[in-house]
């Protein structure tokens, strides 16, 4: 969906783009839990795990973990000759609470994060926050929901005599249900580490036997990834495959010359 999530960020998986998110899970799925692995560039990669609990109609908890490690990198000695290899690698664990007030819902977490290059390494903590409204007005017929958030609100990580500021990001956008088997999406970026971008996606269902049985095809646009990359870049496919306690989804996305990236994640309601 080229990362437009602000307004449709639902199941475990808000815990880490809108808190706000985890009023998704009701009654009928009280409980999800969902393990993703991300194959970036080269030989780094990302994985999480994340587990979202329903408190009954109107309120969520969630906790789960991200690690990220980079490649093999070399070491040099002070005479600038190698000195063997490391693996830079960073670790959060978050936990987070949403409520909903009727159509309306808010969500806020907490992470610990540690960042760790060859022996040296930092920790410090950040705040997310999120919102989202769900039929906020219609249009064409077809409503319309929008959401905000927040994230990495906190204090410089340090590593060693260095300091370096939090990703801090907000995002806000939309999802236009244009009909029963498609969704619209569109936020805006204002990261604190780059220049402001957008990204969209479509989303397109087919059902299976009229049940909550469903796949999903995908398409989106990133706009931060086609900056100074050569080749195709931006444009971002996935799809997916909802069979009520089990969900499966896989993306895809370009770097153009650097490569591409693949995402899988693996989901279980009870």
């Amino acid at each position: 969906m080229g990362g437009a999530a602000a307004a449709g960020a639902d199941n475990s998986d808000a815990l880490f783009i809108n808190p706000a998110g985890l009023l998704t899970l009701g009654p009928e799925t009280p409980s999800d839990l969902s393990f993703s692995y991300n194959s970036l560039l080269e030989s780094s990669y990302l994985s999480y795990a994340a587990y979202a609990k329903a408190l009954g109609k109107s309120s969520a908890l969630a906790a789960g973990f991200v690690y990220f490690s980079q490649g093999a990198m070399t070491a040099y000695n002070g005479q600038g000759d190698p000195a063997g290899t490391f693996r830079p690698s960073d670790l959060a664990v978050s936990a987070a609470y949403a409520r909903r007030f009727d159509e309306f819902s808010l969500g806020g977490g907490l992470k610990m994060i540690r960042a760790s290059v060859d022996d040296v390494s930092g920790t410090t903590a950040a705040l997310d926050f999120g919102g989202q409204a769900r039929n906020v007005c219609l249009v064409g017929e077809r409503p319309l929901d929008v959401g905000a958030s927040l994230t990495n609100f906190g204090p410089a990580i340090k590593l060693g005599g260095a300091s370096a500021p939090l990703p801090l990001a907000l995002a806000a956008g939309m999802l236009w249900h244009a009909s029963p088997a498609l969704d619209s999406s569109l936020d805006v970026h204002l990261p604190v580490d780059q220049d402001p971008y957008v990204s969209l996606g479509v989303e397109a269902f087919l059902f299976f036997d009229q049940s909550r049985r469903k796949a999903a095809f995908r398409v989106g646009y990133d706009q931060s990834h086609g900056r100074d990359i050569d080749g195709l870049t931006g444009m971002t496919a996935g799809m997916g495959l909802d069979l009520g306690a089990f969900r499966l989804d896989y993306a895809w996305v370009p770097l153009g010359d650097l490569g591409m990236q693949n995402r899988i994640t693996l989901a279980f309601r009870f």
